[in-house]
């Protein structure tokens, strides 16, 4: 099972619309569901009013800027132009999930179509993305997204004291790391949300006391470790504590 096809995402950031401050915690969500291959962002990037939006932050996420000639409404020139690049990438079979980062109403028909041609749509935006669009969307995630609390490091989890619900889930996600795991011993998270997903379609990470996979692993940070396997931050695995 550690040879599963791993899910892959294409992003396309409206910067028009979002702030580039979104970005880190945009991949590091996006990491619980597959791996993100294509980062686009599109704006008329010769204005000087980047804001948020430089090159430092495109190199450290590795994001491909895409030039939006102004128009009598750069807005819809910018919604045009990512509407063709989210058509040429739905063509490519190796794309699992489109997702658009916008609170732009107008893209409410594309997450439609997208959903329509066995897609999954994924949508960020912030608190005034209309209900509309966020309905449209496979799965909607509002921005800024809410942290996980994070645990007090003077009172680690400790395993003898853990539980039974909680030994229960450790044990249960110590089995599927052992029976998908590589030849260095750990494996995708989204790998692992997807064989339990297999064997049983109620196993989403809320079944085992979170919102989101990554979320369910911090809570026992005696038993396994997680980290990014990339400097991108598009990639999220674990592996079990000795």
């Amino acid at each position: 099972m550690g040879e599963q096809k791993n899910i892959k995402i294409a992003v396309f950031f409206d910067c028009e619309n979002i702030s580039g401050s979104h970005v880190a915690s945009i991949f590091d969500e996006l990491a619980n569901y597959g791996e993100v291959i294509i980062k686009q962002s599109f704006k008329d990037w010769s204005s000087s009013d980047k804001k948020s939006w430089n090159q430092e932050l495109h190199e450290k996420f590795a994001i491909e800027p895409i030039q939006v000639f102004k128009s009598k409404s750069a807005k819809n020139s910018s919604d045009l132009r990512i509407q063709r690049a989210v058509m040429e990438i739905m063509n490519k079979k190796n794309i699992d999930i489109i997702v658009l980062v916008s609170s732009d109403s107008d893209f409410r028909d594309l997450a439609m179509h997208i959903r329509s041609n066995m897609h999954k749509a994924f949508g960020f935006g912030e608190s005034k993305t209309p209900n509309s669009l966020r309905n449209a969307y496979s799965i909607f995630i509002e921005l800024p997204i809410k942290k996980e609390l994070p645990i007090k490091k003077e009172l680690p989890i400790k395993k003898e004291l853990v539980e039974n619900k909680d030994l229960k889930i450790i044990k249960s996600l110590e089995n599927t790391i052992n029976s998908i795991k590589n030849e260095k011993n750990y494996c995708l998270v989204s790998d692992l949300a997807k064989y339990l997903k297999n064997k049983d379609s109620s196993n989403g990470p809320k079944k085992f006391g979170a919102s989101t996979w990554k979320g369910v692993f911090k809570k026992y940070p005696n038993n396994f470790k997680l980290v990014h396997l990339d400097e991108n931050r598009s990639t999220l695995i674990v592996s079990l504590k000795k």
